[in-house]
């Protein structure tokens, strides 16, 4: 007798077991591909060696392990390790001083998974008290005092002048003398080191013997509680006296962070629009520093907001108005996408009412030109006005590469100092520029820069052109950006020809957070001003101090510098 429903049964059955084993397979699949980060702890910071260790539990499918040390809400210390035993190797505190440790686990997708809990962890290792005073003068010895010194333990001294150790002695008490004599003949920054017994470094003292003292800084404009568009900001300050680098600090109430480098002409500091977010309050501070001696630095700060509405690029024109052959065809352009320029031939000011440009203009004349460019959301451009004479005559062209032989760049693709490679560019401007009829002058690299802008000044410079290359704080940001003094400026077009054309065959233009652009110095560059030379620009061809900026510029030279060659010959025929 035959049963039917069995054979359903097993059909059924099989089916079952199919979408079973599929349902196993497809799990197991997805867990391959994000595999699932595991719960995890911290666990304890412990003495090893010549370091503290903090040991976390294990989290499964974890490749690695981020340590951030906080203290009073902010970041301290920041530690990636592939481990669980991860080594705090430049960790120290104060004594007493309290600590929240936090860490996170990632897979390798980077999807990343907090820990358990948060250790609370107090620093009851001796350390030397930092309200002393860090500047040595005269022959006075060197005094320390140690905090929460244990008298059952044993400590000792190691007096350092960068690797060479100057003394060393067992301390016995809180009141720690050395002798002058020990540092006799030195001049800069000396580093005391309190060791413990399994010779870790517990706390770090710098005093710096016959240093130049840096005269105490104020920034004079803008006052805090200034409030801008996102744009360039220019500082005005006084003081800084004696010091070598200056740096710029932003903080803001939501932890963001950043500090840059800045290199002031005349007390002046431009501080480009890149470094700021939109619709956002910082705390914006000056540090005026000799070499790196930050504990004796001088600071000034205030309170800015940065608001979201941007200006609308200025109109460039392709030809050079102060001599033009007649016949001549120019185009106006402005950087700013999607704008509306508008023009007008009558000496009026342009308005959105006037003509609006559509096709190039054919110079048959001496004529004016204004240009205004106009487009939603951003403010009206300012006002330019072009003054096209009818004149022949040979360009002059004073070239002035950097000179800053000690400005090295990613040695890896071959970069060697700025000096060396953007000299390499301006030989083949000069050369293409000669070979089309220029006249060219060139910087002498042993003088400085007031001597560059007379020389420019006196051989009537048609077009003053400074080329450097860019660097960093954090050696990541790329892009091209070229400098004029402002809005009006005779230079204004020449440089954004320059630009646009370098941009065109620039590595990283297919990112448009790399189009930084053209800006304004406003006073703060010397080979940029307007009151020091009538037509000056200084261009930063992409960054030295990034892998991919430095490896376009080593491929790249003969024809970086051929662009910039044509892009100014363009202009002046």
């Amino acid at each position: 007798m035959r049963y039917p429903y069995k054979s359903t049964l097993i059909v059924i059955g099989v089916v079952i077991l199919i979408l079973i084993n599929f349902a196993c397979f497809w799990i197991g699949y997805q867990s391959f591909l994000d595999p699932k980060l595991g719960e995890f702890s911290i666990e304890e910071v412990v003495e090893v060696g010549e370091n503290l260790v903090l040991n976390l539990t294990e989290s499964h499918h974890a490749t690695e392990y981020v340590v951030e040390i906080w203290k009073d809400e902010e970041k301290q210390y920041t530690y990636q390790s592939e481990t669980t035993n991860i080594a705090l190797t430049d960790f120290r505190g104060e004594y007493n001083d309290t600590f929240q440790i936090k860490a996170i686990a990632k897979n390798k997708n980077g999807v990343e998974k907090e820990s358990s809990n948060t250790l609370t962890y107090t620093y009851k290792d001796a350390t030397i008290l930092k309200e002393r005073d860090h500047l040595l003068s005269g022959t006075r010895d060197l005094n320390l005092y140690i905090l929460g010194f244990n008298y059952e333990e044993s400590y000792e001294i190691e007096l350092y002048y960068g690797k060479e150790k100057l003394y060393e002695t067992e301390i016995t008490g809180v009141d720690v003398s050395i002798p002058y004599e020990v540092v006799e003949g030195y001049s800069g920054r000396i580093t005391a080191y309190l060791r413990n017994a399994s010779h870790r470094i517990t706390s770090t003292f710098n005093f710096y013997l016959n240093t130049p003292i840096v005269g105490k800084v104020n920034i004079t404009s803008p006052i805090s509680g200034f409030s801008t568009r996102w744009n360039d900001i220019t500082l005005e300050y006084t003081g800084g006296t004696n010091a070598n680098h200056f740096y710029i600090t932003l903080t803001s109430n939501d932890g963001l962070y950043d500090r840059i480098e800045v290199y002031p002409e005349v007390n002046k500091i431009t501080i480009p629009a890149s470094i700021f977010q939109e619709q956002k309050n910082y705390t914006l501070t000056l540090e005026a520093m000799y070499e790196d001696y930050a504990e004796i630095a001088e600071t000034s700060s205030i309170d800015i907001y940065i608001s979201k509405k941007e200006t609308t690029s200025g109109v460039y024109v392709s030809h050079n108005p102060t001599f033009i052959k007649a016949g001549t065809t120019i185009t106006l352009n402005t950087t700013t996408e999607g704008a509306t320029i508008y023009y007008t031939i009558d000496g009026s000011d342009p308005t959105p009412s006037s003509n609006v440009y559509t096709f190039p203009i054919v110079i048959n004349e001496n004529i004016t030109i204004k240009t205004l460019a106009v487009s939603n959301n951003r403010y009206d451009s300012s006002i330019n006005t072009y003054d096209f004479q009818i004149n022949e005559k040979t360009p002059v062209i004073f070239l002035s590469p950097s000179n800053q032989n000690e400005n090295y760049g990613v040695s890896s693709v071959g970069y060697t100092t700025e000096m060396a490679i953007m000299n390499r560019v301006a030989d083949v401007v000069e050369t293409k520029l000669k070979e089309a009829g220029f006249v060219v002058y060139r910087n002498n690299p042993a003088t400085d820069i007031n001597a560059w802008t007379a020389t420019s000044n006196y051989v009537k410079a048609d077009f003053h052109f400074a080329i450097h290359s860019n660097a960093s704080s954090h050696h990541t940001a790329r892009g091209i950006e070229i400098y004029v003094d402002n809005e009006t400026s005779l230079a204004f077009s020449i440089a954004s020809n320059i630009y646009e054309n370098l941009w065109s065959i620039y590595d990283g233009n297919d990112n448009y957070t790399y189009h930084r652009g053209i800006k304004f110095a406003r006073g703060s560059l010397g080979e940029a001003n307007d009151l020091f030379v009538p037509c000056g620009s200084l261009i930063e061809i992409a960054y030295h101090d990034e892998y991919n900026d430095a490896l376009w510029i080593m491929n790249n030279i003969e024809t970086i510098g051929e662009n910039l060659a044509n892009s100014i010959i363009s202009y002046y025929n």
